[in-house]
């Protein structure tokens, strides 16, 4: 019998409900290399209403692992190197007051598990979660769009969500709109981490147009550490400085920022599967230009880093 035989056989096993035999009509199916029942194991310890229901062996190695999660049926294979998890998929916990977000949070990111934005993570074996307060819904469908954009531009700096942060920004009046933008690099990260903050690099992709460009860029890599910049119309028509003293700088994983004016900048780097690298930058907005116009000037340029990095 063929790997995919036994899988087939696994995932439509019965379970009782109610005294009841049922079928879960869809039920989500891990594949991996050899941990099918390491993983289950650890989902199970950190979910309430969890159980391991079955192994299925051919001899002495496990093929398939059926798994309950708080009541969800999941299925995990071992089959083999051929197919990795991504963010494409990813599972939403729903939980109940900022208790259980630090409690999901700190039991799926144990053990190697990565931390990403917005609530998202990645647990030791690469499967991407997004744990999430159920009450950032409601500030998000508050009937006052300005009381919902705040509390979204709150979110967005964030890596684990704090709700209470999130409430305190929603009520707000004074609160600067926070904006973001985000591409994925087909280049490993230490190529994308070394042209965004190497001057030479800098000056060859920062700018939003073909008719503007860097002349000028220093950058003193540290916390606490300052960096400068030129940008200027290649016509010599319009120009101006552009700088900041560093707050964090996290090599291969973050760069945060104060501008000249005050406004905070944050540049997240994580590294994706198949050698790409995903940016993802938010920052304040100021009170002189449509954020719009704001956010589409800002995509450009990292739409330039995209397509210096790719080619260079």
């Amino acid at each position: 019998m063929n790997i995919l035989s036994l899988t087939f056989l696994q995932k439509r096993r019965p379970f009782t409900f109610h005294n009841k035999t049922v079928m879960q009509k869809i039920t989500p199916f891990f594949w991996y290399d050899g941990q099918a029942e390491e993983a289950a194991n650890f989902y199970t310890s950190i979910f309430p209403n969890s159980k391991v229901d079955g192994v299925f062996r051919q001899g002495e190695q496990v093929i398939t692992v059926g798994f309950t999660l708080d009541g969800q049926k999941f299925t995990a294979l071992n089959g083999g190197p051929l197919f990795k998890f991504t963010e494409a998929t990813s599972f939403v916990v729903n939980c109940e007051g900022q208790g259980e977000v630090d409690y999901f949070w700190e039991k799926l990111t144990a053990d190697g598990g990565q931390e990403s934005q917005c609530g998202w993570l990645k647990d030791k074996f690469g499967m991407s979660w997004q744990i999430v307060p159920v009450e950032m819904f409601q500030l998000f469908a508050d009937p006052d769009p300005a009381r919902s954009q705040r509390a979204m531009g709150a979110m967005m700096k964030m890596q684990k969500l704090d709700i209470e942060a999130m409430r305190q920004a929603a009520d707000d009046e004074n609160a600067t709109a926070v904006v973001s933008v985000e591409a994925v690099m087909e280049a490993p990260m230490a190529k994308v981490w070394k042209a965004w903050t190497t001057p030479a690099d800098i000056m060859q992709w920062n700018n939003a147009s073909p008719d503007w460009h860097t002349p000028r860029a220093e950058n003193d890599l540290r916390t606490g550490g300052s960096f400068s910049s030129r940008m200027e119309a290649k016509d010599g028509s319009f120009g101006f400085d552009f700088g900041g003293v560093y707050d964090q700088v996290v090599e291969h994983k973050i760069i945060a920022y104060t501008m000249s004016d005050g406004r905070k900048v944050e540049v997240h780097f994580t590294e994706m599967e198949d050698g790409k690298t995903h940016v993802f930058e938010t920052f304040d907005a100021e009170s002189m230009n449509p954020v719009e116009m704001q956010k589409a000037g800002w995509q450009a340029i990292l739409d330039n880093f995209k397509k210096y990095v790719e080619m260079n």
